[in-house]
Protein backbone atom coordinates (compact mmCIF):
# COMPACT_ATOMS: atom_id res chain seq x y z
CA UNK A 1 0.00 0.00 0.00
CA UNK A 2 1.39 3.52 -1.17
CA UNK A 3 1.85 5.86 1.54
CA UNK A 4 -0.67 8.24 -0.52
CA UNK A 5 -3.01 5.42 0.04
CA UNK A 6 -2.47 4.99 3.78
CA UNK A 7 -2.89 8.61 4.12
CA UNK A 8 -5.92 8.88 2.21
CA UNK A 9 -7.31 5.89 4.24
CA UNK A 10 -6.33 8.29 7.71
CA UNK A 11 -8.44 10.79 6.87
CA UNK A 12 -11.24 8.86 5.92
CA UNK A 13 -11.22 7.12 9.26
CA UNK A 14 -11.23 10.98 10.97
CA UNK A 15 -13.99 12.03 8.87
CA UNK A 16 -16.27 8.50 9.85
CA UNK A 17 -15.85 9.98 13.44
CA UNK A 18 -16.87 13.27 12.65
CA UNK A 19 -20.85 14.43 13.69
CA UNK A 20 -23.75 13.69 11.08
CA UNK A 21 -25.51 16.55 10.28
CA UNK A 22 -28.72 16.78 8.46
CA UNK A 23 -30.00 19.08 5.66
CA UNK A 24 -32.51 19.26 3.26
CA UNK A 25 -32.36 17.32 -0.88
CA UNK A 26 -32.18 21.28 -2.17
CA UNK A 27 -29.43 22.22 -0.27
CA UNK A 28 -26.87 19.45 -0.87
CA UNK A 29 -26.26 21.64 -3.96
CA UNK A 30 -24.73 24.03 -1.70
CA UNK A 31 -23.20 21.88 0.98
CA UNK A 32 -21.73 19.94 -1.69
CA UNK A 33 -19.75 22.59 -3.63
CA UNK A 34 -15.97 22.89 -3.85
CA UNK A 35 -13.45 25.41 -4.36
CA UNK A 36 -11.75 25.25 -7.49
CA UNK A 37 -8.43 25.99 -6.21
CA UNK A 38 -8.20 23.64 -3.66
CA UNK A 39 -4.77 21.62 -4.24
CA UNK A 40 -5.65 17.53 -4.92
CA UNK A 41 -4.79 16.74 -1.28
CA UNK A 42 -6.83 19.84 0.37
CA UNK A 43 -9.44 18.84 -1.75
CA UNK A 44 -9.70 15.33 -1.15
CA UNK A 45 -9.75 15.89 2.45
CA UNK A 46 -12.91 18.36 1.94
CA UNK A 47 -14.85 16.14 -0.71
CA UNK A 48 -14.65 13.11 2.23
CA UNK A 49 -15.40 15.09 5.31
CA UNK A 50 -18.37 16.16 3.54
CA UNK A 51 -19.62 12.98 2.25
CA UNK A 52 -18.96 11.48 5.53
CA UNK A 53 -20.96 14.38 7.77
CA UNK A 54 -24.01 14.89 5.41
CA UNK A 55 -24.17 10.82 5.18
CA UNK A 56 -27.23 10.49 7.28
CA UNK A 57 -29.95 7.38 7.15
CA UNK A 58 -32.80 8.23 5.41
CA UNK A 59 -36.28 7.92 7.15
CA UNK A 60 -38.14 4.88 6.43
CA UNK A 61 -42.10 4.51 5.52
CA UNK A 62 -43.01 5.71 9.41
CA UNK A 63 -40.56 8.49 9.47
CA UNK A 64 -37.92 6.22 11.80
CA UNK A 65 -34.04 6.06 11.12
CA UNK A 66 -33.59 3.01 8.78
CA UNK A 67 -31.56 0.56 10.56
CA UNK A 68 -31.54 -1.37 13.24
CA UNK A 69 -29.88 -0.90 16.54
CA UNK A 70 -26.32 0.70 16.44
CA UNK A 71 -23.89 -1.92 17.15
CA UNK A 72 -20.26 -1.45 16.33
CA UNK A 73 -18.54 -4.26 17.22
CA UNK A 74 -19.50 -6.48 14.25
CA UNK A 75 -20.01 -3.69 11.84
CA UNK A 76 -16.11 -2.82 12.26
CA UNK A 77 -15.20 -5.92 11.25
CA UNK A 78 -17.70 -5.89 8.30
CA UNK A 79 -16.40 -2.60 7.27
CA UNK A 80 -12.57 -4.48 7.58
CA UNK A 81 -14.35 -7.37 5.58
CA UNK A 82 -15.49 -4.96 2.87
CA UNK A 83 -12.22 -3.06 2.61
CA UNK A 84 -10.43 -6.29 1.86
CA UNK A 85 -12.73 -7.52 -0.51
CA UNK A 86 -12.67 -3.63 -2.58
CA UNK A 87 -8.45 -3.88 -2.04
CA UNK A 88 -8.42 -7.66 -3.63
CA UNK A 89 -11.33 -6.73 -5.89
CA UNK A 90 -12.42 -10.48 -6.73
CA UNK A 91 -15.57 -11.57 -7.77
CA UNK A 92 -17.48 -15.12 -6.69
CA UNK A 93 -15.53 -18.15 -8.53
CA UNK A 94 -12.28 -15.88 -8.91
CA UNK A 95 -10.68 -16.30 -5.26
CA UNK A 96 -10.10 -19.40 -3.77
CA UNK A 97 -10.14 -18.26 -0.44
CA UNK A 98 -12.77 -15.75 -0.27
CA UNK A 99 -14.79 -19.03 -2.19
CA UNK A 100 -14.03 -20.82 1.10
CA UNK A 101 -14.88 -18.60 3.31
CA UNK A 102 -18.06 -17.80 2.26
CA UNK A 103 -18.53 -22.61 1.86
CA UNK A 104 -17.51 -22.66 5.60
CA UNK A 105 -19.99 -20.02 6.38
CA UNK A 106 -23.20 -21.73 4.49
CA UNK A 107 -22.18 -25.20 5.98
CA UNK A 108 -21.76 -23.43 9.36
CA UNK A 109 -25.74 -21.81 8.64
CA UNK A 110 -26.97 -25.08 7.40
CA UNK A 111 -25.94 -26.72 10.57
CA UNK A 112 -28.07 -24.62 13.12
CA UNK A 113 -30.85 -25.02 10.51
CA UNK A 114 -30.96 -28.55 10.68
CA UNK A 115 -30.48 -29.25 6.80
CA UNK A 116 -29.18 -32.56 6.46
CA UNK A 117 -26.79 -34.26 3.65
CA UNK A 118 -27.87 -32.24 0.12
CA UNK A 119 -28.64 -29.18 1.31
CA UNK A 120 -27.02 -25.81 -0.06
CA UNK A 121 -26.81 -22.52 -0.24
CA UNK A 122 -25.65 -18.62 -1.87
CA UNK A 123 -24.80 -15.53 -0.88
CA UNK A 124 -27.05 -12.61 -3.34
CA UNK A 125 -26.96 -9.46 -3.57
CA UNK A 126 -29.93 -8.43 -1.43
CA UNK A 127 -33.40 -9.77 0.24
CA UNK A 128 -34.98 -9.28 -2.87
CA UNK A 129 -32.90 -11.22 -5.07
CA UNK A 130 -32.92 -14.19 -2.39
CA UNK A 131 -36.66 -14.06 -2.95
CA UNK A 132 -36.57 -14.54 -6.54
CA UNK A 133 -34.52 -16.99 -6.80
CA UNK A 134 -36.56 -19.05 -3.60
CA UNK A 135 -39.51 -18.55 -6.20
CA UNK A 136 -37.91 -19.67 -9.67
CA UNK A 137 -36.81 -22.74 -7.43
CA UNK A 138 -40.44 -23.22 -5.93
CA UNK A 139 -42.27 -22.82 -9.43
CA UNK A 140 -38.99 -25.53 -10.82
CA UNK A 141 -40.16 -27.81 -8.07
CA UNK A 142 -43.98 -27.84 -8.63
CA UNK A 143 -43.21 -27.86 -12.69
CA UNK A 144 -40.36 -29.17 -13.55
CA UNK A 145 -40.15 -28.43 -17.52
CA UNK A 146 -41.21 -24.89 -16.78
CA UNK A 147 -37.44 -23.18 -18.44
CA UNK A 148 -38.51 -25.10 -21.36
CA UNK A 149 -42.16 -24.85 -21.85
CA UNK A 150 -43.34 -22.14 -19.76
CA UNK A 151 -46.55 -22.02 -18.64
CA UNK A 152 -49.99 -21.46 -20.26
CA UNK A 153 -51.83 -20.70 -16.89
CA UNK A 154 -51.51 -18.02 -13.87
CA UNK A 155 -50.14 -19.43 -10.71
CA UNK A 156 -50.47 -18.06 -7.08
CA UNK A 157 -47.85 -17.80 -3.70
CA UNK A 158 -49.27 -17.66 -0.52
CA UNK A 159 -47.73 -14.81 1.83
CA UNK A 160 -48.36 -13.49 5.10
CA UNK A 161 -50.22 -10.23 4.96
CA UNK A 162 -47.71 -8.66 6.61
CA UNK A 163 -44.73 -10.17 4.29
CA UNK A 164 -41.73 -7.91 2.54
CA UNK A 165 -42.55 -6.44 -0.72
CA UNK A 166 -39.46 -8.44 -2.34
CA UNK A 167 -42.80 -11.37 -2.31
CA UNK A 168 -44.34 -8.59 -4.49
CA UNK A 169 -41.40 -7.81 -6.32
CA UNK A 170 -40.52 -11.18 -7.24
CA UNK A 171 -43.98 -12.20 -8.32
CA UNK A 172 -43.56 -8.80 -10.49
CA UNK A 173 -40.27 -9.80 -12.04
CA UNK A 174 -41.20 -13.33 -12.57
CA UNK A 175 -44.44 -12.12 -14.74
CA UNK A 176 -46.91 -13.89 -12.27
CA UNK A 177 -48.35 -10.91 -11.22
CA UNK A 178 -49.06 -9.03 -7.79
CA UNK A 179 -52.92 -10.06 -8.04
CA UNK A 180 -51.67 -13.51 -7.96
CA UNK A 181 -49.95 -12.76 -4.40
CA UNK A 182 -52.66 -14.18 -1.88
CA UNK A 183 -52.15 -12.52 1.43
CA UNK A 184 -53.30 -14.11 4.33
CA UNK A 185 -53.20 -13.82 8.29
CA UNK A 186 -51.85 -17.01 9.44
CA UNK A 187 -52.57 -16.94 12.72
CA UNK A 188 -55.95 -16.60 11.94
CA UNK A 189 -56.56 -18.51 8.78
CA UNK A 190 -57.96 -22.44 9.75
CA UNK A 191 -56.63 -25.41 7.53
CA UNK A 192 -59.89 -26.08 5.93
CA UNK A 193 -59.29 -22.62 4.74
CA UNK A 194 -56.19 -22.85 3.14
CA UNK A 195 -57.19 -25.82 1.43
CA UNK A 196 -60.35 -23.71 0.19
CA UNK A 197 -57.54 -21.11 -1.20
CA UNK A 198 -55.29 -24.39 -2.37
CA UNK A 199 -58.10 -25.89 -4.16
CA UNK A 200 -59.30 -23.17 -5.93
CA UNK A 201 -55.93 -21.80 -7.24
CA UNK A 202 -52.46 -22.85 -8.63
CA UNK A 203 -50.76 -22.04 -5.54
CA UNK A 204 -47.04 -23.27 -6.27
CA UNK A 205 -45.71 -21.63 -3.08
CA UNK A 206 -46.35 -20.57 0.54
CA UNK A 207 -44.35 -17.84 2.14
CA UNK A 208 -43.72 -17.34 6.01
CA UNK A 209 -41.91 -14.77 8.27
CA UNK A 210 -40.39 -15.12 11.13
CA UNK A 211 -40.07 -11.14 12.14
CA UNK A 212 -40.51 -8.88 10.26
CA UNK A 213 -38.66 -5.30 11.14
CA UNK A 214 -41.82 -3.07 11.11
CA UNK A 215 -44.43 -5.48 13.16
CA UNK A 216 -42.50 -8.24 14.62
CA UNK A 217 -44.45 -10.96 12.77
CA UNK A 218 -43.89 -14.86 13.61
CA UNK A 219 -45.65 -17.03 11.79
CA UNK A 220 -45.54 -20.55 12.94
CA UNK A 221 -47.06 -23.15 10.11
CA UNK A 222 -47.18 -26.33 12.36
CA UNK A 223 -51.07 -26.38 11.84
CA UNK A 224 -50.51 -26.15 8.12
CA UNK A 225 -47.54 -28.72 7.55
CA UNK A 226 -49.75 -31.78 6.64
CA UNK A 227 -51.35 -29.94 3.83
CA UNK A 228 -48.07 -28.66 2.68
CA UNK A 229 -46.88 -31.99 1.83
CA UNK A 230 -50.28 -32.87 0.78
CA UNK A 231 -50.07 -30.88 -1.69
CA UNK A 232 -46.45 -30.89 -2.26
CA UNK A 233 -45.97 -26.76 -2.26
CA UNK A 234 -42.86 -24.98 -1.64
CA UNK A 235 -42.52 -23.49 1.98
CA UNK A 236 -40.37 -20.15 2.42
CA UNK A 237 -39.13 -18.86 5.25
CA UNK A 238 -38.23 -15.03 5.39
CA UNK A 239 -36.09 -14.96 8.42
CA UNK A 240 -34.12 -11.71 7.46
CA UNK A 241 -34.13 -10.14 10.81
CA UNK A 242 -35.41 -12.95 13.21
CA UNK A 243 -31.89 -15.47 11.24
CA UNK A 244 -30.37 -13.61 14.78
CA UNK A 245 -31.55 -16.06 16.51
CA UNK A 246 -29.47 -18.57 14.32
CA UNK A 247 -26.38 -17.59 15.92
CA UNK A 248 -27.43 -17.39 19.57
CA UNK A 249 -27.14 -20.61 21.68
CA UNK A 250 -29.84 -19.29 24.28
CA UNK A 251 -32.25 -18.49 21.31
CA UNK A 252 -31.64 -20.74 18.52
CA UNK A 253 -34.47 -23.30 20.10
CA UNK A 254 -36.87 -20.81 18.31
CA UNK A 255 -35.87 -21.78 15.01
CA UNK A 256 -36.62 -25.15 15.68
CA UNK A 257 -39.42 -24.92 12.51
CA UNK A 258 -37.09 -23.33 9.91
CA UNK A 259 -35.72 -27.24 9.16
CA UNK A 260 -39.04 -28.42 7.99
CA UNK A 261 -39.18 -25.31 5.07
CA UNK A 262 -37.78 -26.12 1.81
CA UNK A 263 -36.05 -22.81 1.57
CA UNK A 264 -35.04 -19.69 3.64
CA UNK A 265 -33.83 -16.23 3.26
CA UNK A 266 -31.90 -14.35 6.09
CA UNK A 267 -30.15 -10.70 6.02
CA UNK A 268 -27.04 -10.43 8.06
CA UNK A 269 -26.84 -7.25 7.42
CA UNK A 270 -30.52 -6.80 9.28
CA UNK A 271 -30.06 -9.44 11.63
CA UNK A 272 -26.54 -8.40 12.83
CA UNK A 273 -25.82 -5.10 11.63
CA UNK A 274 -23.03 -6.17 8.97
CA UNK A 275 -22.38 -3.55 6.34
CA UNK A 276 -24.32 -3.83 3.01
CA UNK A 277 -25.09 -5.82 1.69
CA UNK A 278 -24.83 -9.60 2.96
CA UNK A 279 -28.02 -11.73 1.97
CA UNK A 280 -28.39 -15.42 1.90
CA UNK A 281 -30.32 -18.01 0.51
CA UNK A 282 -30.54 -21.51 2.11
CA UNK A 283 -32.58 -24.57 -0.58
CA UNK A 284 -32.90 -27.76 1.72
CA UNK A 285 -32.58 -29.61 -1.60
CA UNK A 286 -29.59 -28.27 -2.94
CA UNK A 287 -30.21 -29.45 -6.63
CA UNK A 288 -32.92 -27.13 -6.95
CA UNK A 289 -30.45 -24.03 -7.22
CA UNK A 290 -28.51 -25.78 -9.96
CA UNK A 291 -31.27 -27.41 -11.79
CA UNK A 292 -33.98 -24.36 -11.50
CA UNK A 293 -31.82 -21.51 -13.21
CA UNK A 294 -28.25 -22.95 -12.89
CA UNK A 295 -27.90 -20.60 -10.58
CA UNK A 296 -24.03 -21.93 -9.38
CA UNK A 297 -22.84 -21.94 -12.81
CA UNK A 298 -20.48 -18.70 -13.00
CA UNK A 299 -22.91 -15.88 -14.32
CA UNK A 300 -22.83 -15.01 -10.51
CA UNK A 301 -18.76 -14.10 -11.01
CA UNK A 302 -20.05 -10.73 -11.05
CA UNK A 303 -21.16 -10.53 -7.35
CA UNK A 304 -18.71 -9.57 -4.21
CA UNK A 305 -18.21 -12.29 -2.02
CA UNK A 306 -20.43 -10.43 0.55
CA UNK A 307 -20.19 -13.57 2.59
CA UNK A 308 -16.44 -12.85 3.84
CA UNK A 309 -18.22 -10.09 5.94
CA UNK A 310 -19.97 -12.68 7.99
CA UNK A 311 -16.96 -15.13 7.81
CA UNK A 312 -14.25 -12.17 9.20
CA UNK A 313 -17.21 -11.71 12.14
CA UNK A 314 -16.85 -14.62 12.73
CA UNK A 315 -13.15 -15.32 13.27
CA UNK A 316 -13.20 -12.12 15.54
CA UNK A 317 -16.33 -11.25 17.16
CA UNK A 318 -18.22 -13.66 19.74
CA UNK A 319 -21.43 -13.77 17.49
CA UNK A 320 -23.13 -15.78 19.81
CA UNK A 321 -22.85 -13.04 22.31
CA UNK A 322 -23.76 -10.30 19.50
CA UNK A 323 -26.71 -12.15 18.36
CA UNK A 324 -27.97 -12.87 22.05
CA UNK A 325 -28.11 -9.32 22.68
CA UNK A 326 -29.32 -8.27 19.71
CA UNK A 327 -32.08 -10.86 19.45
CA UNK A 328 -32.89 -9.69 23.16
CA UNK A 329 -33.44 -5.89 22.38
CA UNK A 330 -35.77 -7.35 19.54
CA UNK A 331 -37.62 -9.77 22.03
CA UNK A 332 -37.89 -6.38 24.63
CA UNK A 333 -39.33 -4.17 21.75
CA UNK A 334 -41.52 -6.36 20.78
CA UNK A 335 -44.69 -7.52 22.63
CA UNK A 336 -45.47 -11.09 19.99
CA UNK A 337 -42.20 -12.00 19.68
CA UNK A 338 -41.56 -11.84 23.49
CA UNK A 339 -44.63 -14.62 23.86
CA UNK A 340 -43.06 -16.40 22.05
CA UNK A 341 -39.95 -16.90 23.18
CA UNK A 342 -41.70 -17.27 26.94
CA UNK A 343 -44.28 -19.98 26.00
CA UNK A 344 -41.15 -22.03 24.57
Amino acid sequence: MSGSLRDKIAVLLGAFEDEKVSCSFEEYKEKLSFDSGLKNEERFRAVVEAVCKYSISSPDENGEENGMFDDEGSKEMSLIADMIISHLNHGYQSSPFLDFAEEQMIHKILGYVGYGKGASGVFLPGRSYCSLISMICARHHMYPDVKETGLDHPIQVVASDNACKSTDEGALMMGIGTNNVIKVNFDIITPRELVDIIEKNKIFMIISTFKIANDGTVDTLDKFSKIIRKYKIWHHIDACQGGTALFSSTYRYLTDMFQDAHSITIDFHTCLNLNQQCSLLLVKDGEQLTNCSSITTPFQSGRKTDGFKLWLCDQLDDLDVHATALFERYIESDEELSETSDQS
